[in-house]
């Protein structure tokens, strides 16, 4: 049958230009002669990838990794950037031969605003980090245009951890203006390959949405596909339907396996319909053996057979419950997370981008730390909201690998004050980015539910951090709201902490305040003490607990972060990363080697965050889990409380936890 839609990928080799803001716009009036040289460049760009990742590798800017030197890339911030490239030959071409058809470029990631041209006509504008960007090129095309550029202009600012969660309206993300545990490392750039697609107007799958359900007791799994009625009709308004295929495919998402089972095919209407997979092989939590994972193909033909479009998705078929804790105090969420039958520990790791150049990030590197954490006995992985949702790789790793993903919103707390904007316009955007996350992630196994956003509490609580916010919130509700239209079996709760509590104070143990509580992330008494609070603790979740360890001394080495003249200084460098995470340091013995220091802290965060995931394990099922933060360094800190050091290593408190949980029945759902 014919095809009657191309898709090229701009993956690749473009060129990066930096202008003094605004020139570039300039250089397209007739006064272009005053601006004919870029500020920085033309340098070779790959794609997906960053402006500082071009410039470092062009020898134009310093890598930001050693010492502290990401202070001199800080620069890159106030200038504008164009990437550029040719467009492909086929683009005109198909113009040619079908001169109807329409010619769209779709940029699943930007970040975070600017424009699109074709040669010097503006064909489009973007702003916003956090879903994709559309642009028609047809008409460009159509008059001759045969380069693209996609410049970035407005760098926001004030968006790093400690602010005004109120005052924040950027859809950018944040941790990369400086948090804890990153220097300020701003990037610039195209997150995610940009494709060129060539076809009929609306006669695509594009915004299609694939979900799956799972009787147990029919033993029945159904996948079910549904295409809005906007532009349900093919070329010139004909019929089109929908023909959807199902069939088994191995652990790694992409790779298809004989099962023994013939594929479940179904022709379905314009709109889609439903697929019945009878005794499906199931998605577990850390299966012991193959993972079940399914492709599910979907192709979109015109009356005449002329395939339109085709898509493919990975899914899986689970019953995945949250029940409440034994004992759980009244009114307190439940937590307790049940997978097929199993009850599940929810040893978990928070996760935070891998660089804060992301766009620079190979998928490999995904695939090392999440093995990792899978190796480690780890069944959960929280996607925290001061950043935003992963590339599509991490969610079949997670997949593949079965790992449950809480996924959160773009929000995050900010210290001076921890609650969004709550006005009608600001609902609306944040529902719009919880629709974009649902459409693009609701299909994945793994995702188990969705967070509202990190630590947002009221603004008029009488102390900070406050009570954490509830589904009251306006923002938060139309968040909900937007969520459950799209996936309406997965839950969704507001906010992390919930409760009464943001913490777990040892004064109010025994009085059902705890539900899901943050911290502690340090510990300022002796081991004793830590142990006693442990040991009388009676949250229902801990979903970030934290003890800070010194990285280990090859990579502090590598980092430049040993060459220092004397303790102050070395302590002056150590502060660019680490400044929260000193404290320790501070009071140590001046005249102990600082290689004894290094080895001593890593052993401390081991030995706490060990007897703190030990009673709390032993709590199970009426504390439904344990999750660290942080999973892993973004920057080379010299001390951090991640698990797993720059370089992905896992860090002795990983090998602690790893003892506790790899092995034991609760971190999987597939019981021996």
């Amino acid at each position: 049958m014919p095809e009657r839609r191309l898709r090229l990928d701009l993956s690749g080799s473009w060129e990066l230009r930096g202008w003094r803001q605004n020139d570039w716009e300039l250089a397209l009036t007739p006064e272009r002669a005053k601006v004919q040289n870029p500020d920085a460049g033309p340098a070779p760009a790959t794609v997906p990838g960053s402006v500082r990742g071009a410039l470092t590798a062009a020898g134009l800017a310093v890598a930001p990794w050693h010492g502290e030197q990401s202070r001199l890339s800080e620069w890159i911030e106030h200038r504008h950037w164009t990437f550029s490239r040719s467009l492909p030959a086929e683009a005109s071409a198909w113009l040619d031969e079908h001169p109807d058809d329409r010619i769209e470029l779709a940029c699943p990631g930007l970040d975070h605003a600017g424009t699109v041209l074709v040669d010097e006509t503006v064909v489009g504008t973007f702003e916003g980090s956090f879903t994709p960007h559309r642009f028609d090129l047809t008409e460009a095309v159509r008059a001759g245009g045969s380069t693209l550029s996609i410049v970035f202009t407005t760098v926001p600012d004030g968006l790093g951890q400690n602010g005004w969660t109120s005052r924040i309206r950027d859809w950018k993300p944040r941790f990369y203006y400086g948090w804890d545990w990153t220097p300020r490392i701003v990037q610039t750039g195209i997150t995610a390959p940009p494709v060129l697609e060539l076809g009929p107007q609306g006669a695509s799958l594009d915004g299609v949405r694939v979900s799956t359900s799972y009787d147990p007791d029919a033993r029945v799994g159904r996948v079910r596909i549904e295409r809005d009625g906007a532009g349900a009709a093919g070329p010139g308004g004909a019929d089109v339907s929908l023909e959807a295929e199902v069939s088994r495919v191995a652990g790694v998402p992409g790779a298809t396996t004989p099962s023994g089972a013939a594929p479940q095919r179904a022709q379905l209407g314009a709109a889609g319909g439903e697929v019945e997979v009878p005794a499906p092989a199931l998605w577990h939590v850390r299966p012991r053996g193959e993972q079940g994972l399914y492709e599910v193909l979907v192709r979109l033909r015109a009356a005449d057979g002329t395939l339109l479009d085709e898509l493919r998705r990975t899914v899986g078929f689970r019953e995945l419950r949250w029940e409440a804790t034994s004992a759980a105090p009244a009114g307190a969420d439940h937590w307790l997370c049940v997978v097929n039958g199993s009850p599940v520990f929810v040893a978990g790791v928070n996760w935070v981008p891998i660089r804060p150049d992301f766009a620079d990030v190979g998928d490999e590197e995904y695939r090392i730390r999440l093995t990792a954490y899978r190796d480690l006995g780890f069944t959960l992985i929280r996607v925290w909201g001061g950043a935003g949702a992963e590339r599509e790789v991490f969610y079949e790793l997670c997949d593949e690998l079965g790992l449950l993903v809480w996924q959160e919103l773009p929000l995050s707390s900010s210290g001076l004050d921890n609650e969004p904007p709550a006005d009608d316009a600001f609902a609306a955007e944040l529902a719009a980015i919880a629709t974009s996350y649902a459409e693009r992630l609701a299909h994945h196994p793994s995702l188990a539910l969705w967070g509202g956003g990190n630590e947002l509490t009221r603004v008029t609580a009488p102390a900070v951090p406050g009570a954490p916010l509830d589904f009251g919130h306006p923002a938060l509700a139309a968040a909900r709201d937007a969520l459950e239209d799209v996936d309406p079996r997965r839950r969704s709760v507001a906010t992390s902490p919930t409760g009464p509590r943001f913490e777990a104070d040892a004064r109010e143990f025994g009085l059902g305040l705890h539900h899901d509580v943050h911290g502690p992330w340090e510990f300022a008494g002796d081991e004793a003490e830590w142990r006693a609070y442990w040991n009388g603790d009676d949250a229902v979740l801990r979903s970030e607990v934290g003890v800070a360890g010194a990285s280990p001394l090859d990579l502090l080495d590598a980092m430049d972060l040993l060459d220092a003249p004397d303790r102050a200084a070395l302590r002056q460098r150590w502060t660019h990363s680490s400044g929260w995470w000193l404290t320790r340091f501070d009071a140590a013995d001046p005249a102990q080697p600082v290689e004894e220091w290094v080895a001593e802290s890593a052993e401390r965060q081991a030995r706490l965050l060990g007897y703190a995931a030990r009673t709390t394990l032993e709590r199970f099922p009426s504390c439904a889990g344990f999750v660290v933060w942080l999973g892993h360094d973004s920057f080379p800190c010299a001390v951090s409380l991640a698990l797993l050091d720059w370089w992905g290593r896992p860090k002795p408190a990983a090998q602690a936890l790893g003892e506790l949980f790899a092995e034991h029945p609760a971190c999987t759902s597939e019981r021996a």
